[in-house]
């Protein structure tokens, strides 16, 4: 235990010594941001050193993150961005971990007098993954809500329930 001190306290001095943090405001959007960090660490018998970009507006968040670890690289990222469809909203979300795996999530709600529609998606970039719809309506007799879900591999069920006034 004794042995790792010296890498615990680099690190966490690395840690507490961030450097090049910047703050950009774009002058067209206001509201957009846009943010650099970078840091690094050394021992005696280890090294590491990171970086992060993160850039934030209306509607669309990304993040970007890399570096190594006694010289091997990784890298990981995420970005979200909803958009006004008129009746509802769209969001689709992407995650890629540092092994490069990928997870996308997609979401589509819409909704108008006589009721709503979500639809929803999750896909894997190894395969898994389902899709899922959600309807409700309602008339002057009650409402009906309508479930059903997919996997990839083909399972399925659906659920209809029906509420009267």
């Amino acid at each position: 235990m004794t042995a790792h001190r010296p890498f615990i306290i680099a690190a966490v001095s690395g840690l507490l010594a961030v450097a090049g943090v910047a703050a950009i405001a774009d002058s067209a959007e206001a509201q957009s941001r846009s943010r650099q960090r970078s840091s690094s660490v050394s021992g005696a018998n280890h090294s590491a050193a990171s970086s992060s970009s993160i850039y934030r507006s209306p509607g669309s968040t990304s993040v970007s993150r890399s570096g190594t670890v006694d010289g091997q690289a990784w890298s990981s990222g995420r970005s979200r961005t909803t958009v006004d469809t008129g009746d509802g909203y769209a969001t689709t979300a992407v995650h890629t971990g540092p092994a490069g795996n990928t997870q996308t999530r997609t979401s589509t709600v819409s909704s108008g007098e006589d009721g709503y529609s979500h639809d929803s998606s999750v896909q894997t970039s190894n395969g898994y993954g389902y899709n899922r719809q959600v309807d409700a309506s309602r008339d002057e007799n009650g409402s009906t809500v309508n479930r059903s879900a997919v996997t990839n591999s083909g399972a399925s069920r659906s659920s209809t329930v029906t509420r009267p006034y």
